[in-house]
């Protein structure tokens, strides 16, 4: 008798065992089904980026065009100035677009030339999206070398006698924040082979010549023309390679300045 009331009662507690998982199952899914959606983001939930800068490249274009085209017609040069008497033909002249200080923007280059020698003149251009108007990064000699690093080297609209092959020039380097080139120093040069004496009626400086190259230069860094402290080639290199190091020329495609290859501009040349 004892053995089969146990049975029963065993029984009896797997039966409710099983009733209470059951509705366990259905609370949890009940839950599950019947708990609120997540609540949609509000207006001031959502986080928007700020508006960004963007460059108008057209406007640019449009601002190159018109420079160059005023300078064909009314010989106003793109900082304004008089292009001065005109001589030859304004084909003459030379022109490209390119981002030449790697900026992430093309710079126009113009090579005025076709007016007496003292009005020659070779400007980097660029364009301030702020003011919408061209801003001269550069204005120099129409002998521009450029770097990939922000580095131009003008040469000299003439030679100083002594330097012989060797042609002086002037360096500057680009400047991000300024959006600009600033000047770095500029150099001339004594080849021994070249005889005479300097303005000092000195020799040529053969002991400070101790690289044997047979050059001594002239670093100034303060724009103001001085042959009174030749250096040796060794600190030349020294002084030019620190800027130029092994930066690669920019290959620059010039045009001649006519209608023709101004209206190109606006197609990305």
């Amino acid at each position: 008798m004892k053995k089969i009331l146990i049975l029963i009662f065993s029984m009896a507690l797997c039966v409710t065992l099983a009733a209470c998982g059951n509705n366990q199952e259905l609370n949890i899914g009940d839950n599950s089904e019947n708990s609120p959606l997540p609540a949609s983001p509000t207006e001031t939930d959502i986080q928007e980026e700020p508006d960004k800068p963007t460059d108008n490249f057209d406007d640019m274009y449009n601002a190159y065009t018109a420079a160059l085209e005023n300078l064909i017609k009314n010989h106003i040069l793109p900082d304004g100035t008089d292009g001065g008497t005109q001589y030859g033909d304004m084909a003459e002249n030379k022109f490209d677009v390119c981002d030449v200080d790697n900026d992430g923007r093309e710079e126009l280059l113009l090579f005025y030339t076709t007016t007496s020698e003292g009005g020659w003149a070779g400007f980097v251009l660029g364009y301030d999206v702020e003011t919408k108007k061209l801003k001269t990064e550069l204005r120099e000699s129409t002998l521009l070398k450029f770097y990939d690093n922000g580095i131009i080297r003008a040469k000299w609209g003439h030679n100083q006698r002594l330097g012989g092959d060797f042609w002086p020039y002037s360096l500057y380097q680009y400047v991000p924040d300024s959006d600009s080139y600033v000047f770095v120093g500029m150099v001339d040069a004594w080849d021994k082979n070249y005889p005479g004496e300097d303005n000092q009626k000195n020799a040529f400086p053969s002991d400070i010549d101790k690289s044997g190259t047979g050059f001594v230069y002239y670093i100034m860094e303060d724009r103001q023309y001085d042959n009174s402290h030749p250096v040796d080639a060794s600190e030349y290199n020294e002084w030019i390679n620190s800027y130029i190091g092994n930066a690669s020329e920019i290959q620059i495609q010039y045009m001649d300045l006519t209608e023709e290859n101004i209206s190109q501009i606006r197609n990305g040349l």
